[in-house]
C-alpha cells in the first residue's frame, strides 16, 4: 500500500488542512506535514495546497504525494504518539451544560502535558471525566482560574471565535512588586503584534499591589511580560520578574510559582444568546497569602 497516497475524505466542515492531516496521521511529526504543505505535495480535490489555513469542506478528497510505504514513511517522518493516560485529578467545575464545561484549573498543574509533566495535566484529568473534548484557550501551569473546554468539536469553533474577536470577557488578579496607584494602561506590542493590557489597584500592601487585570489581546505571557515592562512584575515569576526577591517571599509566604489568577469570565452563550458569568475562587494558599499581608500592614 502507498501509505501517502491513500485517499482521505475530510469529515468536518472548515477545519484547518494542517490541523486535519495532524488528526489524522498522528504517526507523523508535525514538521514533516507541515514541510509536504509547503512542497505543493498535499493535492485536495486534484488541486495542490499549499497553505495549512485552508479551510476544508466535509467530503473533499485529500492526498499526500510521498512515495513508499507505511514503514518506510514511518521510518523518514515518523514521530511516537503521546500515551494519554487518565491523570487522577479531582476537577472543580464550576459551570456545565451539553456544551462545555468550565474549571476552576489549580496551580502547578498545565493545561496540558509537556516532555516534564508527562501524563499529569488537566488534558489527562479529562480522559477520564467525557469521551470528547477539546481545548478552547490555554492558561500557563502556575495561573489558576478559569479554563473553558469544549465538548463538541462544532461549538469549539464557536467559543473559538468570542476569544479571537475578542467577545469574551478575561479579568484577572496578579500580586505585583511595587505599588500602582491608580489605572494603568499597557499597550507595549509583544512579538512584533499589538497588546493592550490594563490593571487597576484592588489593594495595596507593604511593597506590594493586588491587581484587577484585563487584557484586550491575548499574547503569550502577556500580562507577565507587560507588568515586568512596567517594573512591576508579578511576584514569583523568576522569567520576567526579581528572582533574588521572589526567593524571598516563596521562603517566607510558601508560594508556588507565581501569583496569577484567572477570577472571571463572561461572553453571550453562542447557542441560546444568553449572558454566562463565571467567577473562580482564589485557591487556598494563595488566600492565606494574602492574610498574612493583610496582617503586616
Amino acid at each position: 500500500m502507498r501509505f501517502y497516497f491513500q485517499e482521505i475524505q475530510s469529515d468536518r466542515e472548515k477545519e484547518r488542512l494542517d490541523k486535519f492531516l495532524r488528526r489524522t496521521y498522528l504517526e507523523v511529526r508535525l514538521s514533516a506535514i507541515q514541510k509536504f504543505i509547503r512542497s505543493g505535495k498535499v493535492i485536495v480535490d486534484g488541486k495542490r495546497i499549499k497553505e495549512g489555513s485552508y479551510r476544508l469542506a466535509i467530503g473533499q478528497k485529500i492526498m499526500i504525494k510521498i512515495a513508499g510505504n507505511q514503514d518506510e514513511i514511518k521510518q523518514r517522518y515518523g514521530r511516537t504518539p503521546p500515551e494519554h493516560i487518565p491523570f487522577d485529578l479531582e476537577l472543580d467545575v464550576l459551570y456545565e451544560d451539553e456544551y462545555m464545561v468550565i474549571l476552576n484549573k489549580p496551580v502547578g498543574i498545565p493545561v496540558q502535558p509537556g516532555t516534564k509533566t508527562f501524563n499529569k495535566s488537566v488534558y489527562n484529568a479529562l480522559l477520564s471525566y467525557n469521551t470528547e473534548f477539546y481545548l478552547v484557550h490555554r492558561l500557563d501551569k502556575y495561573t489558576s482560574g478559569v479554563l473553558v473546554i469544549s465538548k463538541n468539536y462544532e461549538f469549539t469553533k464557536e467559543i473559538s471565535d468570542l476569544f479571537k474577536t475578542h467577545k469574551m470577557k478575561k479579568e484577572y488578579l496578579a500580586l505585583v512588586h511595587g505599588l500602582i496607584r491608580g489605572r494603568v494602561e499597557l499597550n507595549e506590542p509583544l512579538d512584533d503584534k499589538d497588546a493592550l493590557t490594563i490593571a487597576e489597584p484592588r489593594e495595596f500592601f507593604n511593597g506590594y499591589t493586588l491587581l484587577n487585570v484585563d487584557i484586550l489581546t491575548g499574547r503569550k505571557h502577556q500580562i507577565r511580560r507587560h507588568l515586568a515592562s512596567n517594573d512591576t512584575p508579578v511576584v514569583g515569576d523568576d522569567i520576567y520578574g526579581k528572582i533574588e526577591e521572589n526567593a524571598v517571599f516563596k521562603r517566607k509566604y510558601d508560594l508556588e510559582g507565581y501569583f496569577l489568577h484567572c477570577e472571571k469570565i463572561s461572553f453571550t452563550h453562542p447557542k441560546n444568546g444568553k449572558l454566562v458569568m463565571v467567577k473562580a475562587p482564589l485557591p487556598e494558599k494563595r488566600r492565606k497569602i494574602l492574610d498574612l499581608l493583610r496582617k503586616q500592614m
